[in-house]
């Protein structure tokens, strides 16, 4: 099968489709405390496992028999667990599988969303045909107007059932990345001049995969085929030919050196050295699917070429929700204890100070008759003030009289007195009677002037005319009266 792929560092952001498998993230079990990481190499039927540590390769285990089936898989695991002793979580998975399906495809450069939505269609019609897939793009180097892209897709139900089988062992699948993305990697410590393309064909295991790429990390082509080395080294020869022949065509680019990763035999290298003409280098390289995990070790789980990358985001954002609710919810458990605990210590004071009172009882029933008797006093105290106080009437009687004696003339005498108040009509009347000494005239006019004095006074009195008498004092007869007896009434506070 024909296949592209981008270096790492090239990658356009990768679009993944979740598969339809919903799986849970398992709790740690007990003893996984360690950051040491599992990478596992599956290359067409070949596995190998090994354990990182800070990126540092610590313990390896190769399986001796074909691995083809996720049931053989799984068994292969728990052997690979067992002899490698990993107390981890972490797992990267370098996957070259007949599942595992390379597809070029030349997308629009109108813009990258055009790209996007044009590689989401032919995925979707790919799904049409077979069935739903997880998938991730990436660039390569294109010579046409077009952007040049490559598709990995996997089958969401495969996914499904081997992240299955990780998680009941409490294991979590961080990467999934196929064998040309350590292949790229390695160009960069080939030693090759940046302007310089170089060939790679790589032993993944019963099958090859060749890639051409330049130092600077720019991917022309990936290409996989069924080849064995060993049984059929002319093909081998054959098929490294093709991919200097379609470089040359397609890219206009001139390849001189060609690295054979792996075992390969010198009957291998005459043949390749015998299809690809005079003049080309061909280099052998003792390379292992253990240097290939180690190349992966060091990639993070965000890497784009990830194809799971998507989906772990996904579970992250759900993880980090999870989380707030959480939290959310033991807040709300914390706050309701504290209000309970609050509710439950005022509920014990409230009931001690009612033992309290209950204990004191007959006193305060006694106190309160006490106030209940001094509050009676008081309020008859009250009233008789008031009546006292608020119901008697003014001193008008003697502040009148007091007046009098201040305007009242030498040759006027009094001998009757007398102020009432008329509640009926809320009026103050008076009553004086007296005498006057002199003669008639000089009677008259010392009583009216007594009288006006009156009238500005500030009693404000009121004497009606038929309300005054004055008539002389009887005498002997045949002599003058010397002196004139008087009566005045009238009205006080006459407006």
């Amino acid at each position: 099968m024909t296949t592209n792929s981008n270096p790492p560092e090239m990658a356009q952001p990768a679009e993944v489709a979740v598969p339809d498998v919903v799986t849970k993230t398992p709790a740690p079990r007990f003893g996984r405390t360690t950051s040491d990481v599992l990478g596992i190499a599956w290359l067409n039927g070949h596995l190998h496992a090994a354990i990182f540590r800070k990126q540092a390769m610590t313990a390896s285990w190769q399986c001796g028999v074909q691995v083809h089936s996720l049931e053989e898989f799984e068994q292969s695991l728990d052997e690979a667990i067992s002899a490698t002793g990993f107390k981890g979580s972490d797992v990267f998975l370098v996957l070259a599988h007949e599942q595992f399906v390379h597809q070029a495809e030349q997308a629009p450069a109108f813009s990258e969303t055009a790209a996007r939505s044009y590689l989401r269609g032919r995925v979707e019609r790919f799904e049409k045909d077979h069935e739903p897939v997880l998938w991730v793009s990436q660039r390569t180097v294109s010579v046409r107007q077009e952007s040049a892209f490559l598709l990995h897709m996997l089958p969401s139900s495969f996914y499904g059932k081997l992240n299955s089988i990780l998680l009941s062992r409490r294991l979590d699948l961080t990467r999934i990345l196929p064998l040309s993305v350590p292949l790229q990697l390695l160009v960069e410590s080939l030693g090759v001049a940046k302007d310089q393309a170089v060939l790679l064909a790589a032993d993944g295991g019963g099958a090859t995969t060749i890639i051409t790429a330049r130092p600077d990390e720019q991917l022309l082509f990936s290409r996989s085929m069924l080849t064995n080395w060993e049984t059929d080294p002319a093909r081998l020869g054959v098929e490294v030919n093709r991919s200097l022949l379609y470089a040359k065509q397609q890219f206009a680019t001139v390849i001189e050196k060609i690295w054979l990763l792996g075992d390969a035999s010198e009957q291998a290298c005459n043949e390749v050295r015998t299809r690809c003409g005079a003049g080309k280098e061909v280099v052998v390289r003792a390379t292992t699917p253990f240097d290939f995990l180690q190349t992966i070790a060091r990639l993070t789980p965000r890497h784009p070429v990830n194809l799971v990358a998507g989906y772990l985001g996904r579970k992250r954002r759900l993880q980090f929700i999870r989380r707030v609710l959480l939290g959310a919810c033991w807040l709300g458990f914390a706050l309701l204890a504290l209000d309970s605990w609050s509710r439950s210590t005022t509920w014990s004071a409230e009931r001690t100070r009612l033992g309290e009172l209950q204990g004191n009882e007959s006193g305060l029933h006694a106190e309160r008759d006490r106030l209940i008797k001094r509050n009676s006093d008081a309020d008859a105290q009250r009233q008789f003030l008031s009546a006292v106080v608020g119901d008697r009437l003014p001193p008008v009687a003697a502040k009148f009289l007091a007046y009098l004696g201040t305007v009242q003339p030498p040759e006027i005498f009094l001998s009757d007195f007398a102020v009432k108040w008329d509640p009926a009509t809320h009026v103050w009347s008076f009553h004086l009677e007296g005498t006057v000494e002199g003669d008639d005239e000089t009677a008259r006019e010392s009583f009216g002037g007594f009288q006006r004095t009156l009238g500005k006074s500030v009693f404000g009195i009121r004497t009606p005319d038929a309300a005054r008498t004055l008539m002389p004092v009887s005498a002997v007869a045949g002599e003058t009266a010397t002196s004139q007896r008087f009566v005045l009434e009238g009205i006080l506070f006459e407006k």
